[in-house]
């Protein structure tokens, strides 16, 4: 699996089955001493938006779609991209840890039942709003729509960063 938490690489030669078939899909090494390196998780989250006109709706669908079996449906339509939140939904249901896709079986495994620790970029607020504001995204958004050159909105881009950074210094010992 990629270092960005989920298959996606591999699943998207799902329908070319022997390419599928022909990647091999493992979880971090062990460690010096012989123990598990934990890998990094993130956590994805939906919200709602402020300003939305029918927040009851919005709620109504958060219960709905949280629910074990409904949020396990949705993820193995998915093809098992992102994790369950709920380590018993991968034990209960086969599809999690089938040693017949040890795609999907090593993803689960390393993600939901070896350790793990957050992504290092949740200890800098700098980081977090940089993310929040998606920059990276908006300077795509400046090449396509408003015909920058790639380097143009990289340069804006990273200068938004810095501008971002600076207001959340790193003290220095």
């Amino acid at each position: 699996m990629d270092f960005d938490g989920t298959i996606s690489t591999e699943l998207a030669l799902y329908h070319k089955k022997e390419e599928y078939e022909d990647i091999v899909t493992m979880g971090l090494p062990l460690d010096n001493a012989g123990n598990p390196l934990p890998s990094q998780l993130a956590i994805g989250g939906g919200f709602i938006p402020k300003g939305a006109k029918n927040v009851e709706v919005a709620k109504d669908f958060a219960k709905y779609v949280i629910q074990p079996e409904v949020a396990n449906a949705y993820l193995k339509g998915g093809l098992g991209r992102w994790l369950p939140a709920i380590p018993e939904v991968a034990k209960t249901d086969p599809f999690w840890l089938d040693p017949k896709d040890q795609h999907v079986s090593a993803y689960t495994q390393q993600g939901l039942f070896s350790p793990t620790v957050p992504q290092y970029p949740v200890n800098n607020p700098g980081y977090a709003e940089v993310e929040a504001t998606q920059i990276w995204g908006l300077a795509e958004a400046d090449i396509m729509r408003e015909g920058m050159t790639p380097q143009t909105a990289a340069e804006k881009a990273l200068k938004r960063i810095e501008q971002i950074f600076a207001k959340y210094p790193i003290a220095q010992t």
